[in-house]
């Protein structure tokens, strides 16, 4: 090996480790109930230097913008990679009707291993495990499992319902389609202690695993959100 390829190997080796699959991207979902659409999601994905910036909009369709339509959600992640995993730092969720605004915010304090939630009228501290994740970090951590050799992935997912342990499973590739096109996808299971409501993601293989389709199982029937269009 001469010095100059060595200088160049080592240089790689010192750089910061950020996911190779993830790349700036924003996207447009629908969002359905028993094949009803119910709402309209963005996503919008910024990397600067080796942190990201997770963002997703929801706004209601049909019967439910009519009840209210000044409902809207608001959600973002933000935070940095270890690893060449993400570890978020902040989590907002905003949810904005006629009657007012109630938001929640999650603060991971990864020194003090300690997870603090902040809302309208209190705060609240946790013990903050390692690998935990939000609900946007956690589908940028199943981008990166899918562009990595290992085939499965579990941690804390930490959502406004509270904490629990979930396993990311990699499954078979086919070719799925969305109103956006039809995409060669690899699949990702999601799935939890309990087993209640188990989800799936539809990840572009040769889009940078870009999320083209989640579902999930509910009591009141199958959700699904498909990619409408990629801008």
């Amino acid at each position: 090996m001469t010095r100059q390829l060595q200088h160049l190997l080592w240089l790689w080796l010192l750089l910061p480790m950020q996911a190779l699959a993830l790349e700036p991207f924003s996207a447009s979902y629908q969002l359905l109930l028993n094949d009803e659409k119910k709402g309209e999601t963005q996503f919008s994905l910024l990397l600067p230097a080796t942190s990201y910036s997770f963002e997703a909009f929801t706004l209601p369709q049909g019967k439910l913008a009519a009840i209210d339509i000044k409902h809207e959600i608001l959600e973002t992640s933000h935070g940095h990679f270890t690893e060449g995993r993400p570890e978020p730092d902040t989590y907002y969720y905003a949810v904005r009707n006629a009657s007012g605004t109630q938001m929640l915010e999650f603060f991971f304090d990864w020194k003090k291993k300690q997870l603090t939630l902040r809302g309208d009228k209190e705060q609240q501290k946790f013990t903050l495990e390692a690998g935990s994740q939000d609900r946007l970090s956690y589908i940028l951590r199943a981008m990166t499992l899918a562009d990595s050799q290992q085939r499965i992935a579990r941690f804390k997912y930490v959502s406004v319902e509270g904490t629990q342990e979930i396993t990311l499973t990699k499954k078979l590739q086919k070719y799925i389609s969305t109103p956006a096109g039809r995409f060669l996808a690899l699949e990702i299971s999601v799935e939890t202690k309990s087993g209640k409501e188990p989800r799936s993601l539809w990840l572009a293989v040769k889009h940078n695993y870009l999320p083209l389709l989640m579902t999930k199982t509910t009591s009141k029937g199958p959700v699904r959100m498909e990619l409408t269009k990629l801008d």
